[in-house]
């Protein structure tokens, strides 16, 4: 058995059977299932496996589940590289992403993207139109995640007006990226959730996120209580 062989033997030990249990209640699968392997510990192995051969690891080991996935997004988002080498993978791993556990672990592990904005956001815009639910869901974790600033919010919320796709788990981070923006930028948001396309669904579960926010005045959250559609 070959060193990244043994290194997912060791993985796979840590399988916590309650835990998946937990999992499986959160996380739907399609293609890859539940194992039931805790947060800390995939961090921990992403770590030891970045400190070593992990092009190695990435090219002998067989995705077989959600923390599979979840460790390679880790490995590929941390790993030294060149910025051209970590898109290339960026670009074949998200098409591979079949539920929002391993998108959003993915995107809040790729960093890199505080010292990279501008190459970063072109990258991802390309996902926004390939009409796949976790292809676009990413782009939009992205932008709620490091694009939560002046030079971009203008864009973001233009984004979130024209993304158009009938999957749950994309009008879920429209109305998370929305209510990011109104944490951020009040007045803007504001004058946009009052003139906006948003379906019914994705408009109410924003002014739900708002209200919901700890970092949103109770005045404010009377406002937008009153803009619920009827």
């Amino acid at each position: 058995m070959n060193s990244a062989n043994i290194i997912r033997k060791r993985f796979l030990e840590n399988i916590d059977s309650e835990y998946k249990k937990f999992s499986e209640t959160t996380i739907v699968p399609k293609c890859y299932a539940v194992a039931g392997i805790r947060m800390p510990v995939i961090r921990q192995f992403a770590k030891e496996i970045c400190k070593g051969d992990w092009r190695s690891y990435l090219d002998a080991v067989r995705d077989e589940y959600s923390e599979d996935m979840i460790l390679r997004g880790m490995i590929i988002a941390e790993a030294k590289m060149d910025l051209d080498e970590r898109f290339a993978k960026i670009n074949e791993f998200v098409p591979k992403i079949d539920n929002w556990g391993i998108c959003d672990s993915f995107c809040s592990s790729l960093k890199i993207t505080k010292k990279n904005k501008d190459a970063v956001w072109n990258m991802i815009m390309p996902f926004i139109g390939t009409g796949e639910e976790f292809q676009i869901r990413f782009a939009v974790v992205m932008m709620l995640a490091y694009f939560m600033d002046e030079e971009y919010v203008d864009m973001v919320i233009e984004h979130m007006e024209k993304i158009r796709h009938p999957g749950y788990y994309v009008k879920m981070a429209v109305a998370w990226c929305l209510s990011y923006c109104f944490i951020n930028f009040p007045e803007k948001t504001m004058t946009y959730l009052k003139d906006n396309t948003l379906d019914d669904f994705t408009f109410g579960k924003a002014l739900s996120k708002i209200t919901d926010s700890f970092r949103v005045g109770e005045n404010l959250k009377d406002e937008i209580r009153k803009m619920r559609r009827k």
